[in-house]
């Protein structure tokens, strides 16, 4: 039943048949788009993390200079660093287009050379305007590489079993150097940066699972993606844009400019937030394929981190995390680990493990551990979610005043209702409160967890029974032995109508 590597052994033939699906050929490269991958490959290969370029944001073949900023993390400096720069080599451009070759600015003098012979003063004011700084990424780019080896078998399987072209096994590069905990202002989060706009199409997005932040499920629903993308666009540039512009941003790029040549599309079409990253972001994935490829060209000896391989086995009931860890006899911080989609409420115990859910199980589990899940009694199983606590907002409440009356903080509550940044609210809303809202009955009947002061005598007169009768049900020789936190059955349990097993069986 433990077939821990299955995918491994297929991954061959899927290749196969993927490289069929896409023609067998590499993916096309727009003759325009190639200053903008050669601009790319600098970033990535050349130009460290505390550094980067100043540049016309419309004609990357057109690099003014590199300068130095504080490294990621340090933003503050940074921005300002930044600011300092673009207002720099602005006002020498400017001073180029008043003054010409002969201005006393020397660094305006330098970027002449940036031009051809009597280019006209309103062209270089136009590339001023467009000034942009684009950090380096060089550091950041080999740490993925190295990171990508833990999910790159599984990435390229799944692609070819989709029909995608393989180089789009470093999509991650652009998305998140292969960081699968990576988030954006704009709410993005993974290995594939999926807003949850997006990922509730194709994963599992509530208060108990998050599976944006699960390298092999987003995976899958970014397969899915790209191949609905090009089912729908016919052509994998269109497809790939997508993926940052959304397929009706790129529909309405090919009826405004009437190509689906994305070369064209890129120096024509101005719709709408087709901005810088959307222009770039096809040009970004050939520059970093072609690194991804050849790594020790750019970088000189990198060694991917092994492949993560772990059994997963899917769950066909809502279980407590705490009552899979004691079956399992696997401490919960592993299980946490090895399961990144499930949110804090199921490990606080707030939230069950959702029924459907695989859970990742340590690398070589044997057959004992599946046992041992299928082991657990009714009376720990339940048919239903542990339900969300409500709070219907009042008029003129504010999100951090309902956060202040329930205990939590305002950023915990604003992400179990998917708020965004400006957290707008509005009368009459109901937000979902963080925190564990009554505990449902088990699949196995109801139970009683003794407290301290209980007699078996006492539980069973309040809740309408005969003490005999819960002794009975219990197994009790000696009614008078019962302890603090024991689970008492309150009514007769019945099977567990399904076993839980590996994806696909059962």
């Amino acid at each position: 039943m433990l077939n821990t590597g299955r995918w491994l052994l297929a991954a061959a033939l899927m290749a196969m048949a993927g490289l069929a699906v896409a023609g067998g050929e590499r993916l096309p490269r727009p003759e325009p788009l190639e200053p903008a991958v050669g601009f790319w490959k600098r970033i990535y290969t050349e130009v460290p993390d505390d550094r980067g370029l100043i540049h016309d944001a419309e004609v990357l073949s057109r690099v003014f200079g590199e300068v130095a900023v504080a490294p990621p993390g340090e933003w503050v400096e940074r921005r300002a660093r930044v600011r300092a720069a673009l207002d720099r080599y602005r006002a020498a451009l400017e001073a180029l287009a008043a003054e010409g070759e002969g201005t006393a600015n020397p660094l305006a003098r330098r970027l002449a050379g940036a031009f051809a012979p009597d280019t006209p003063a309103e062209e270089i004011l136009a590339a001023a305007e467009r000034l942009r700084f684009q950090g380096g990424l060089a550091d950041r780019f080999r740490e993925g590489i190295v990171r990508s080896g833990r999910w790159r078998d599984y990435i390229r399987a799944q692609l070819a079993a989709r029909g995608v072209p393989p180089e789009l096994v470093a999509l991650p590069h652009v998305e998140s150097s292969f960081n699968p905990v990576a988030a954006s202002h704009a709410g993005a989060s993974g290995l594939w940066q999926f807003t949850r706009g997006t990922g509730l199409h194709y994963l599992r997005i509530d208060t108990a699972a998050d599976e944006r932040l699960d390298p092999w499920r987003s995976t899958e629903a970014a397969a899915a993606l790209l191949a609905d993308n090009y089912a729908e666009l016919g052509h994998w540039p269109l497809a790939i844009t997508a993926y940052n512009h959304g397929v009706n941003g790129m529909r309405r790029a090919v009826e405004r400019t009437g190509s689906t040549d994305l070369g064209r599309i890129v120096h024509e079409y101005e719709g709408p937030r087709f901005g810088f990253a959307s222009r770039n972001f096809y040009a970004a994935l050939l520059a970093a394929a072609d690194v991804d490829a050849e790594p020790e060209r750019y970088f000189g000896p990198v060694t991917r981190e092994p492949a993560l391989e772990h059994p997963e086995v899917t769950l066909r009931h809502y279980l407590p995390a705490s009552t899979l860890a004691r079956h399992l006899d696997v401490p919960l911080g592993d299980l946490q680990r090895l399961n990144p989609a499930l949110r804090a409420t199921v490990w606080e115990g707030s939230k069950f493990v959702p029924a459907g859910y695989r859970l990742r199980l340590p690398a070589g589990a044997g057959e004992a551990l599946v046992q041992a899940i299928q082991g657990i009694p009714a009376v720990e199983r339940y048919a239903v979610q542990r339900p969300d606590r409500e709070h219907r907002i009042a008029s003129g409440e504010t999100l951090s005043g309902i956060a202040a009356r329930y205990g939590v903080s305002t950023r915990e509550l604003a992400a179990a209702n998917g708020l965004g940044n400006g957290h707008l609210i509005r009368a009459g809303q109901r937000l979902r409160l963080p925190g564990a809202g009554p505990e449902p009955t088990p699949i196995g009947g109801r139970v009683y967890r003794v407290q301290r002061g209980d007699t078996l005598a006492g539980i069973a007169r309040r809740h309408g029974m005969d003490g005999a009768e819960v002794a009975r049900i219990n197994g009790l020789g000696n009614p008078d032995l019962i302890r603090v936190g024991q689970t008492l059955l309150l009514s007769q349990p019945h099977e567990v109508a399904a076993a839980d097993a590996l994806p696909g069986e059962g």
